[in-house]
């Protein structure tokens, strides 16, 4: 009696954790689905290839007209980095900041090429070409004041900096796979750590996010002055105007004005106009 009661118990055991292996792996399943679905639903409104396809087409037109229709080349970069923009509120994509930047900075657009450089840079930090042209256009600025020193969370951002934030997403979405196939095939222990592995990386992701959300980066439109208050009456803070292309960090706003603060301290004020956030 007692053996059959330690089999059916042993029995029962199995098939609880036959079940909960089940239900564990078609929860870690759905939960690698959703993760591979983010992405998709945040940029589901519309198919931004055709616009891309457009955007490059007037960037190569551009680029064939260099050297000999000057004012015609600018005026295809110039369309081709609106059509980027269009692509870009769907998808705030490296890629595609890096390919706007591309047509500003053949535009002589120096200020808003930089602020999308660093946008790029922002999502993909290891890679070689966006590091290469912001360093082309930062070498641009004459009388640069230097660049802001990186935050807190873009100096934690640089430990990983070695994988682009997709890339990072796609190993969370097979990693939680993994764990849920190693549920289903009963090896919870296997299952726990690649989970855990998984939430790891996708945190590194959700930083990247948060870091961009807080950024206060921005850079100078065209030169301007720089003023001890916000109004146009303050005494100038330098003998000379900033720069355009200027890096500099928002420290306060007030209606039509923006105190900043460039990469040596100094503080000032200026027309928020003159200004475009490094999104």
């Amino acid at each position: 009696m007692t053996r059959a009661f330690s089999i059916l118990g042993l029995r029962i055991g199995l098939r609880i954790r036959l079940i909960m292996g089940l239900i564990m792996g078609l929860i870690m399943g759905l939960l690698a689905t959703a993760f591979a679905l983010l992405p998709l639903i945040a940029h589901a409104r519309i198919d931004n290839s055709v616009i891309v396809a457009q955007a490059e087409a007037a960037y190569a037109q551009g680029v064939e007209l260099t050297g000999k229709d000057d004012d015609a080349a600018r005026a295809r970069f110039i369309e081709s980095a609106g059509q980027f923009e269009q692509a870009i509120d769907i998808a705030a994509t490296a890629p595609l900041l890096f390919n706007r930047a591309n047509a500003l900075l053949r535009a002589g657009d120096l200020g808003p090429a930089i602020a999308d450089f660093r946008a790029a840079q922002a999502r993909a930090p290891g890679d070689a070409r966006i590091a290469a042209n912001l360093a082309e256009a930062r070498a641009k600025v004459t009388r640069s004041p230097g660049v802001p020193a990186p935050s807190g969370l873009e100096r934690i951002g640089q430990l990983w900096s070695f994988s682009s934030e997709l890339a990072r997403w796609s190993v969370t979405v097979a990693l939680l796979w993994a764990a849920a196939i190693a549920f289903i095939l009963h090896r919870p222990a296997i299952g726990r750590s690649l989970m855990a592995v998984a939430m790891i990386v996708a945190l590194t992701v959700t930083l990247d996010v948060t870091r961009r959300a807080s950024m206060s980066t921005a850079v100078v439109l065209e030169p301007t002055t720089l003023r001890k208050g916000n109004g146009d009456g303050f005494e100038t803070v330098l003998a000379e105007t900033l720069p355009e292309g200027t890096e500099c960090r928002m420290r306060e706003s007030r209606p039509g004005w923006a105190q900043i603060e460039l990469a040596d301290g100094t503080r000032g004020w200026l027309h928020d106009t003159m200004i475009v956030p490094a999104r």
